[in-house]
């Protein structure tokens, strides 16, 4: 198996200062991309990744289904749904553009969300002081990730999204067990 750097294969584009974007757009109504946003895209069922035409007057920074996201507060990465198309990034987050049609975006986020040696990386990547640590975007392209054929990358990264999706059901259904046991214990106690 081939050991590549990130850089080779992705760019990392940083998102904008709010308070510099209102004075180089001359306006008070940006639209950002923030932590419920992200949380959002991360935790929901259908994950697209199907590119779609975009519009010619977004910028660079304005995100498009399907885009790849990473919280640098979380380090975690997801792919943006429908409901942000259009949203801006903030200082708190990075777009992953990719430069090529080597590295899989459902690969891409198994890799950054749950490889071992993706996770190690980020940790000893990782800067700053208190309990937000950032990872500089240096140190994102040089992180070293494994390369197998595409064909393999779809594949783990299919299987990487759908037993994410099993993880959130099965969490869904055990805090629904906790709450119907929490009424028949209530009920039982007060009598009913």
């Amino acid at each position: 198996m081939e050991k590549r750097k990130l850089n080779e294969f992705v760019t990392f584009v940083p998102g904008i200062n709010p308070t510099r974007a209102q004075k180089q757009f001359e306006t008070q109504k940006i639209n950002y991309y923030d932590q419920a946003s992200f949380e959002s895209d991360y935790n929901r069922k259908d994950v697209v990744v199907e590119e779609k035409e975009k519009p010619l007057f977004q910028s660079n920074l304005s995100l498009n289904e399907g885009d790849v996201v990473i919280s640098n507060s979380l380090q975690l990465a997801t792919i943006v749904g429908e409901n942000n198309v259009g949203k801006v990034l903030s200082l708190n987050f990075t777009k992953i553009e990719f430069d090529s049609e080597q590295l899989d975006k459902r690969y891409f986020l198994y890799l950054f969300n749950a490889h071992k040696d993706v996770k190690q990386q980020k940790e000893r990547g990782s800067q700053g002081s208190g309990s937000i640590l950032r990872i500089p975007l240096r140190a994102l392209g040089e992180m070293i990730v494994p390369i197998v054929p595409i064909e393999e990358q779809k594949k783990i990264g299919n299987i990487y999204v759908e037993t994410m999706k099993l993880q959130k059901k099965l969490s869904q259904y055990a805090d629904l067990i906790g709450q119907f046991t929490s009424s028949v214990i209530e009920g039982t106690l007060k009598g009913e």
